[in-house]
């Protein structure tokens, strides 16, 4: 094979070695070379695999050309600059491309185009498809059966060596290889207008070579009129240690009125970083210094930012950059220039606070936060920032549910279940508020539950919310952050949907002047709600009180009048009776016994209703009077229940005698003693008298609701139903207790009148006043004790217990 491209068949072996040519008859694989170019003496079918280094200028083009020749559909090319002074620059190559192009022959080249090759590629373009790509190294070419590639690549001169492949796995590798850079490349149409009109490409590209990164800097910088750079403490140390020197020459040319020189955003946390920032402003470069600084550091030299788009700690053992983002897009620059801009004027000169923080005092100032989105930034930091407590007023329940949408209750449940942080908020009440301050408290009861079982924390008491009415007036959300910082929002127009548009103007402050200010705001917001709660609440009580008074003046007049109307209707008849016109001239009068007998008993039974209901007035008037006057005495309660219990057995089945007919013997029908209710007594170590129940208490008092609660439980028991009595004996924080419970089986107290069930005018029945409970209540705990009820886990029946200290001595 000659250098114009034509197959000779005396050219066959590329080195001077048989063997160095890949082909074998030994081994027989087959290999699809079907170029009609090849020598007919060669068996084609069987080509061996073989990956060879070539050297020498004659060889390797040989070894080119004839890989170029083998082609039948592509042939693919990737450069550096020199590639298409070589492919066009020498004839053999240029022939042999022309050759392949007349054939068919797809070609596509890569290469990176400068002034320099411009009109080789333009020549290259008109018999392939060119793209460009920056930074292109070495060389290499694949078709759809071979492989070369070279590391070095002159100026139209001829390569020195090679690496030669056939082997399938090495031309499929590096087809990936070349598809991968020709979709990154751009085409050359492109680029050549750009060198020819004479300006830049957009592009944007992340460098992660130190080296590469430092001179990019430098060069830029260099050549810049402004620059403007964002960052924090950890950044500038870096420049310091590494490119000081370029910025000291920028200063220089500031000083000569060449250059606009440096402002530089940073933040300051310590003494260490105000000696960093001091070399800088040694040098002439203005620095400005904000608290909240945005997690991005970045740079702008006239039409190209620069960013870094990994974490630069502050750190003095960070001395390089791993990754930085460069480009020259118009929308970074003027995005970011505005930014910039924004951040510089609400920063503080750091000569202003610069003796403050030598001493150690963080300085007091108030930014003002022009666009929204900076704001957002700002308030979601100082909500993260928290160490001790979050206060926070929504001027409207819109406001609240924009600020949940950009994630605040994600933030609020997060200090509260990690942090520990207690959290007040104050918003006007909305059925969708509620809904979501529900669901912000459960998810804080259900994190707190699963993260800290062992630890006493309760959600509970670190979240609050109350509810504030629409403050039209003042319309901003306000925060404050462990009483040192404040935040205001103004609300702009409450009707817009997101966060940016409903928000104008906020002021970050920590002028603590300012802060406590909106601190007193708030505590006199948060207790005029509790004020307003008690007030409420009091209000209700009283509803309830008036409604509970009229009521007991019905049940009042009812109960009087009940017992009233018997009387008077007996006594008009005993009087009938004794003035009957047959014994009217008598002084004596014979009446029949047993009829005279029911009548008084009649008498008397309301007689007694009539006491009761006025001892209970009397009572109630005590209570609420505060004169319940207790005479206490030492009282054995074991004693007491027995007796009472004895007693009580006899009066109810005495007044049960009146309500049945006697036999002609004159004795109770044993027919009906089924109707009496037992009464079972279970009272422990009845017979133990080492067991003591000794209290210091008004026995007719204690005996007073024992009886009230057997009332009860007769009154709401059926025939066959049992009453239980129980005594026992607790200890409870070094203090002996008595309980006495008092079980039925009966009806059971309705669910609607539990919560209230000892207060007054509560009745469970459509007899009675409802003031027994209450009065009982009030002399429990007048001796120290406590009573309460339920209903039965079973089902049937409630259960009463009173609880009474043990008299220690």
């Amino acid at each position: 094979m000659n250098y114009n491209g034509n197959s000779e068949k005396n050219d066959l072996n590329i080195n001077n070695s048989n063997e160095d040519m890949p082909i074998s008859d030994k081994t027989k694989k087959r290999f699809a070379y079907n170029s009609p170019s090849i020598s007919n003496n060669i068996d084609n079918s069987f080509i061996e695999e073989s990956t060879k280094i070539v050297y020498g200028e004659e060889e390797t083009t040989k070894t080119i050309l004839h890989a170029l020749n083998n082609s039948q559909e592509r042939w693919d090319t990737y450069a550096n600059s020199k590639g298409p002074t070589i492919a066009m620059g020498l004839e053999p190559l240029r022939k042999g491309i022309k050759n392949a192009y007349s054939r068919g022959i797809k070609i596509r080249y890569i290469s990176e185009i400068t002034p320099n090759n411009i009109n080789y590629c333009k020549e290259l373009m008109k018999m392939a498809e060119v793209r460009h790509l920056d930074n292109s190294k070495g060389g290499m070419a694949v078709s759809e059966t071979e492989y070369i590639a070279t590391a070095h690549l002159q100026e139209a001169k001829p390569v020195q060596h090679l690496i030669y492949s056939n082997a399938k796995e090495i031309v499929e590798q590096q087809q990936l290889v070349f598809e991968s850079l020709w979709n990154n490349a751009i085409p050359a149409e492109k680029r050549i207008k750009e060198i020819e009109e004479g300006y830049d490409r957009i592009e944007t590209r992340v460098f992660d070579n130190w080296f590469e990164i430092y001179e990019k800097i430098k060069s830029l910088t260099k050549n810049s009129e402004e620059i403007l750079v964002c960052s924090n403490v950890g950044l500038l140390r870096i420049v310091y240690d590494s490119l000081f020197d370029v910025y000291q020459d920028i200063m220089d040319k500031y000083d000569k009125g060449y250059h606009k020189g440096v402002r530089w955003i940073t933040s300051i946390s310590s003494k260490e970083d105000l000696e960093t920032v001091k070399l800088f402003m040694d040098i002439g470069i203005k620095i400005r210094i904000i608290k909240n600084l945005y997690p991005i550091n970045y740079m702008i030299c006239d039409k190209v930012f620069f960013s870094n788009v990994d974490e630069i700690i502050n750190s003095k053992e960070r001395k390089i950059i791993d990754s930085m983002l460069v480009s020259n897009d118009d929308l970074y620059i003027k995005q970011f220039k505005i930014v910039f801009e924004d951040l510089w004027m609400s920063s503080v000169d750091a000569h202003d606070i610069i003796d403050d923080i030598g001493r150690g005092i963080d300085p007091e100032k108030i930014d003002v936060i022009l666009r929204s989105s900076n704001a957002e930034s700002i308030y979601l930091n100082l909500l993260k920032s928290a160490s001790k407590e979050i206060m926070l007023i929504f001027p409207t329940s819109n406001a609240f549910l924009r600020q949940y949408k950009i994630g605040v209750h994600d933030l609020l449940i997060d200090a509260v279940v990690h942090r520990y942080i207690k959290i007040r908020v104050l918003v006007p009440k909305n059925p969708s508020v509620l809904q979501l301050i529900d669901q912000i408290k459960n998810q804080c009861i259900l994190l707190n539950k699963n993260k800290n079982k062992n630890k006493h924390n309760n959600s509970n008491d670190t979240i609050d919310f109350r509810h504030i009415q629409q403050l039209l007036d003042t319309r901003s959300t306000i925060l404050i952050v462990d009483k040192k910082v404040s935040f205001v929002m103004e609300l702009k127009d409450d009707t817009k949907q997101t966060f940016h548009e409903a928000i104008g103007l906020s002021t970050h402050s920590n002028s603590k002047a300012g802060v406590i200010s909106y601190v007193s705001i708030f505590e006199n917001i948060w207790n005029q709600t509790e004020l307003y709660y008690e007030l409420e609440k009091a209000n209700e009580n009283l509803r309830n009180s008036e409604r509970l008074q009229r009521d007991f003046i019905h049940i009042a007049a009812h109960e009087l009048r009940n017992p009233i109307q018997p009387i008077l209707g007996i006594s008009e008849i005993l009087k009938a009776m004794v003035n009957n016109n047959e014994y009217s001239d008598l002084e004596k009068v014979w009446v029949d016994k047993k009829e005279i007998n029911d009548l008084i008993n009649i008498i008397i039974k309301n007689t007694k209703k009539l006491s009761r209901l006025a001892t209970d007035i009397l009572d109630l008037t005590r209570i609420e009077t505060g004169s319940l006057i207790l005479y206490k005495e030492i009282v054995d309660l074991r004693s007491l229940l027995i007796d009472h219990i004895d007693d009580y057995k006899n009066k109810v089945i005495n007044n049960l005698k009146t309500q049945y007919q006697y036999n002609n013997n004159d004795t109770f029908n044993k027919n009906n003693r089924d109707n009496v209710r037992l009464i079972i007594s279970s009272i422990e170590d009845l017979k133990d008298k080492r067991v003591s129940f000794l209290t210091e208490a008004d026995r007719s008092r204690i005996s007073q609701v024992i009886t009230n609660l057997l009332d009860n439980a007769f009154k709401f028991t059926d025939k066959n139903d049992s009453i239980y009595i129980k005594l026992k004996r607790e200890l409870y924080e070094k203090q002996k207790y008595a309980i006495i419970t008092i079980k039925d089986t009966g009806k059971g107290i309705d669910p609607e009148i539990m919560p209230r069930l000892f207060t007054k005018f509560t009745s469970r029945s459509f007899q009675g006043t409802g003031l027994g409970l209450y009065i009982c209540k009030s002399i429990v705990e007048a001796h120290g004790g406590k009573i309460w009820a339920e209903n039965n886990k079973d089902g049937i029946g409630a259960t009463f217990n009173i609880i009474l200290p043990i008299d220690k001595s």
